[in-house]
């Protein structure tokens, strides 16, 4: 017998004597783990994933720094084609349309997070006249100002707004900033036929995180729904489903909160773990639950059978978890840091899960049956004195 048989054996020794001490234990760890949910993070800037020691992103960063790292908000200004309204804009340069980007600019000017502000307004603004009272007057003066007409679409139905801001990679921070921005806007008066939209990458961000967060939930509840359901036809029993499902689920809440601690973030790579865990972990705790029942049909007690049970699938699970783990770590090699997070967290979670299978699996197992035997047992003497009573009622 192996070392690592020997060990599962004083394990499975350990948890039939003590099994609700078992398990009370996979609990305190799992509250613990879990608690490191509150500290993960989603990264959506996709620099962040990048190999930052190749020399291009070294000569990118370091510019950043000489120069200041600024991101851009784009304020979309366009004619709204859908629009009926005879006294709407017809061309962008409407003075009303160039009025609105004026006063947007002296709102943004008192949003700190905003370094600068730039658009056809900022010209008109810096004039003394200000902005001429007719559309000819507009265009007679942007025809003096070189290269005006870079705000500009060709057919003229669009122009830009630009925000400089250097919020980095926060979340917190680029979800303020773009949330001020569309504040800003609901409260600048516009002529009819008008519509202002916020894009650039972050906004873009803000979009992926709301993604990103969804389609975690989202894939987790879709994979957790359907291996529960096939858990209950294979198993064909609701409670003996549970007996598998519930530690799998233990497995992967200590995945999410150990990555929660290492400050492993989830990201466009890693958005999918959670489903990919489930799918990989569930075979450990049927071959579990499986071996247990057929020791237990040919009728020896629970401790035999968990010590015949324990070591043996125990050690079969525990080879095929660290070989799949090996493929996993491989990964660490890759040079894309979002490569590297994936492997270690799939890693992570087969170990996870393979260690909920074999210790929080088997004390599962015996408090499953002393439930179903006193429930059994409760059924059993409630028929019993419907009987007794019967009878006494039958002699009278």
């Amino acid at each position: 017998m192996s070392l690592i048989e020997k060990i599962l054996g004083k394990l499975a020794d350990i948890q039939s004597r003590h099994y609700k001490i078992m398990f009370v234990i996979t609990l305190i760890v799992t509250m613990i783990l879990a608690s490191g949910l509150t500290k993960l993070e989603i990264q959506t800037d996709i620099n962040k994933e990048m190999p930052q020691d190749l020399p291009v992103f070294k000569l990118g960063n370091k510019i950043s720094d000489i120069f200041g790292g600024q991101d851009i908000i784009l304020v979309l200004v366009r004619l709204d084609p859908e629009s009926n309204i005879q006294s709407a804009p017809k061309d962008i340069r409407d003075p009303r349309v160039i009025q609105s980007l004026v006063d947007l600019e002296d709102l943004l000017a008192d949003e700190s997070s905003i370094d600068n502000i730039q658009s056809i307004g900022t010209i008109f603004d810096a004039m003394d006249e200000g902005v001429p009272s007719t559309l000819d007057d507009v265009r007679t003066n942007l025809s003096d100002i070189p290269d005006s007409a870079m705000f500009f679409n060709k057919d003229y139905t669009a122009t830009l707004l630009y925000a400089y801001t250097s919020v980095g990679s926060s979340e917190e921070k680029t979800m303020a900033v773009t949330d001020s921005i569309n504040d800003y806007i609901e409260q600048v008066s516009k002529p009819p036929g008008i519509k202002l939209s916020v894009t650039g990458i972050l906004p873009m961000r803000i979009v992926i995180l709301d993604l990103l967060v969804h389609d975690a939930g989202f894939t987790i509840m879709v994979a957790a729904l359907i291996i529960l359901g096939l858990l209950i036809i294979m198993q064909g029993s609701f409670s003996k489903a549970i007996l598998v499902f519930i530690p799998l689920s233990m497995g992967l809440i200590w995945t999410i909160g150990a990555m929660g601690w290492l400050n492993i973030p989830i990201s466009i790579a890693t958005v999918g773990l959670g489903a990919m865990i489930l799918g990989l972990g569930v075979e450990y705790g049927v071959f579990i639950v499986a071996r247990y029942n057929e020791e237990r049909d040919k009728g020896i007690t629970q401790r035999e059978s968990l010590l015949a049970t324990v070591p043996s699938v125990g050690y079969a699970i525990f080879g095929s978890a660290t070989t799949t783990m090996a493929g996993f770590l491989a990964l660490l090699a890759s040079t894309m840091p979002m490569m590297q997070h994936l492997g270690f967290s799939l890693a992570l979670g087969i170990f996870f899960s393979m260690t909920a299978a074999v210790v929080a699996n088997p004390p599962l197992i015996l408090i499953g049956e002393k439930l179903s035997y006193n429930r059994t047992h409760k059924k059993h003497r409630k028929y019993t004195q419907k009987l007794e009573k019967h009878k006494r009622r039958t002699w009278r």
